[in-house]
């Protein structure tokens, strides 16, 4: 799994059938002081998260995992929103 930030959407009116139906939202990974790195993905989005929210997304064929993405043509599927992240006892200036 990635942590990542919705920063926008992808339309296509032209795509693999498999895909109808998914709303496509473009990611960036975060670090765990939701600090932007340089990857950026198109996943589906199998929860509803909203731009500039924060959550999981699960890669390669592990994305075909959930019950909407089986059988599906995915390389990448939201699978959760980040509400929090506890971090007591990690020493952050490593």
């Amino acid at each position: 799994m990635k942590l990542v930030k919705v920063i926008g959407s992808v339309t296509s009116t032209i795509k693999d059938s498999s895909l109808q139906g998914f709303k496509l939202l473009l990611v960036q990974t975060v670090g765990i002081n939701l600090e932007d790195k340089h990857d950026f993905f198109v996943a589906v989005d199998t929860i509803g998260l909203g731009e500039g929210e924060i959550g999981l997304i699960s890669t390669g064929s592990t994305a075909k995992y959930t019950k909407e993405t089986r059988h599906k043509n995915v390389d990448a599927s939201i699978i959760a929103k980040v509400e929090r992240i506890d971090l007591e006892n990690y020493n952050l200036k490593s």
